[in-house]
């Protein structure tokens, strides 16, 4: 299973800037033991998916004087980018069934546009090695999220759920979700799917879906905000809870069906992300403000704090115990394979 995490830089490689702020005592919470630059590659780069044995990156990757790439294939042994490909826009990529889904969308109001093909309402499935496009499914909203559960493909629009065919592009399932989703995931046996979300009356919205037949199981509504990530943890799931009226984040922990409030660990400063692999539970903030802390993903209880980091939403992958970070310093991205600290993987 993969999961998406944001990253966080040892004391001796940040700027000046961000070591001004580091709180009194912080660790260095990983070591680096392999690394790839990429240089200037251009706004917006994030790690997309992993499938074990490549990792697969988004963003403006330019290369000599050829157009510049939007998704590029970085093989995990050789660490090296192995393909390349131009793409349309896009607001979620997933890796399962040996493929790659490229949700188009229509980010920001942008449907129509150039940038948007079918007014964002495509599904392209990609060749995971060659990073060709196999198939183009257009479903009937735009495409906002995708992911793959047990090897079925769900894709999210503004209103609805749909389980998609994913040798035909039918579809096989459509549920009505009733809210915005701003994330969505699959639980930690696949069983499931979790998704994020809101409407005007009610701030959040956490509910949970059958992977096979899409039928809705739990909902519950949520003071406050947030944009996920959604940090999946074995019979439950962490979300960082963002609150306007104190401008910090508290990430909070629901268990089964019903989210039944269980641990809390904040309050951090607004832009605070959780992210989690089997043994840490990683809080970041993205606007390079606040401390990076490793906790313990059962309960929150604080491992260690490190210094702020400023990453982007999607900055690192786990996959099969190995952890990888996509590190930006300004315009210049760097891939890293990381080890946890003994502090954190305590």
């Amino acid at each position: 299973m993969a999961i998406l995490v944001a990253y966080c830089v040892p004391i001796g490689n940040i700027s000046r800037a961000y070591a001004s702020n580091a709180p009194k005592g912080a660790a260095t919470l990983f070591s680096v033991v392999r690394k790839i630059s990429f240089g200037n590659y251009g706004p917006g780069a994030s790690i997309a998916a992993v499938d074990g044995q490549s990792i697969f990156l988004t963003g403006t990757f330019l290369h000599g004087n050829s157009a510049p790439a939007t998704l590029v294939r970085v093989d995990l042994q050789s660490f090296t980018v192995t393909a390349r490909a131009r793409l349309p826009s896009v607001t979620s990529v997933a890796y399962g069934d040996d493929a790659l889904w490229w949700a188009t969308g229509a980010p920001l109001g942008n449907a129509g546009t150039t940038l948007t093909p079918g007014h964002g309402r495509l599904l392209l499935k990609v060749d995971p090695t060659s990073l060709k496009v196999l198939a183009r499914f257009v479903l009937p909203g735009p495409t906002l999220l995708v992911t793959v559960a047990q090897g079925n493909v769900w894709v999210a629009t503004s209103t609805d759920l749909f389980r998609v065919n994913p040798k035909t592009g039918a579809i096989i399932a459509k549920v009505a979700l009733g809210f915005s989703p701003v994330a969505l995931a699959p639980s930690f046996n696949s069983a499931w799917l979790y998704a994020l979300g809101g409407t005007a009356r009610s701030h959040l919205i956490l509910a949970d879906y059958s992977a096979v037949s899409g039928h809705r199981l739990g909902i519950r509504q949520i003071a406050d905000f947030s944009g996920g990530p959604l940090a999946v943890v074995r019979g439950g799931v962490w979300i960082p809870v963002q609150s306007t009226k104190t401008q910090s984040t508290t990430a909070r922990l629901f268990k089964g069906r019903r989210f039944t409030p269980s641990s809390s660990v904040g309050k951090f400063t607004f832009d605070t992300q959780a992210y989690v692999e089997a043994n840490i539970l990683w809080l970041i903030d993205a606007g390079g403000r606040g401390p990076t802390v490793c906790a313990n993903p059962a309960n929150g209880i604080i491992r260690a704090k490190g210094s702020p980091v400023g990453v982007e939403y999607g900055a690192a992958a786990i996959d099969g115990g190995s952890t990888y970070l996509l590190r930006n310093t300004g315009t210049n991205e760097s891939l890293l394979k990381i080890v946890a600290s003994s502090d954190c993987s305590r």
